[in-house]
């Protein structure tokens, strides 16, 4: 069965994308402070580091994204190694702007990398029961960079079994209801 309806993008929901695992982790809807770091005792940061390589370098509490009116911003909380937003060292505990599109770097070299980024949600206007909106994928683009075949066949591995999951999880919760 295919979904024929006519297709609309609407603002979705904000994540930050990992660029070294590509693991893209969506972030709160509706909360002022989101707060980026490793847990300790009863603290539990919105955006927790720990599982991704190289979290030695990022601090328990590290960085906090505030959402103010409509407006973005990025603090470091006086973090050992640093917070850079595109390659530029943040001052500690001093409010930055934050973009969508923006590079956020949790040490100096790009050792745990982030991309601030909003998910676009496909809508589709039918009455068919498979009306989920589909993952969109999305690419970066870096100037300069080639890639060798066997790259390019990994990250068509990545882009295929990441499709067939969110498939499989979309037909896990229809089925669930």
């Amino acid at each position: 069965m295919q979904n024929t309806g006519e297709s609309q993008k609407t603002r979705g929901n904000l994540e930050l994308f990992h660029v070294q695992t590509k693991t893209s982790i969506e972030l709160p809807l509706n909360v002022a402070v989101i707060r980026i770091g490793k847990p300790k005792d009863k603290f539990i940061p919105e955006v927790n580091v720990s599982n991704f390589p190289n979290a030695n370098f990022v601090s328990r509490l590290h960085a906090e994204i505030l959402l103010e009116e409509s407006s973005y911003y990025i603090v470091d909380l006086g973090s050992a190694n640093g917070t850079y937003v595109n390659n530029i060292r943040l001052e500690p505990k001093k409010r930055h702007p934050l973009n969508l599109g923006d590079q956020i770097d949790l040490t100096n070299g790009s050792k745990v990398t982030f991309l601030f980024l909003e998910k676009e949600i496909v809508v589709y206007e039918s009455d068919t029961v498979l009306n989920y909106p589909p993952t969109v994928l999305q690419i970066e683009l870096v100037a300069n960079m080639e890639q060798t075949p066997q790259e390019r066949f990994s990250n068509l591995v990545y882009l295929v079994r990441k499709t067939l999951n969110d498939s499989l999880q979309s037909l896990k919760e229809l089925f669930r209801k």
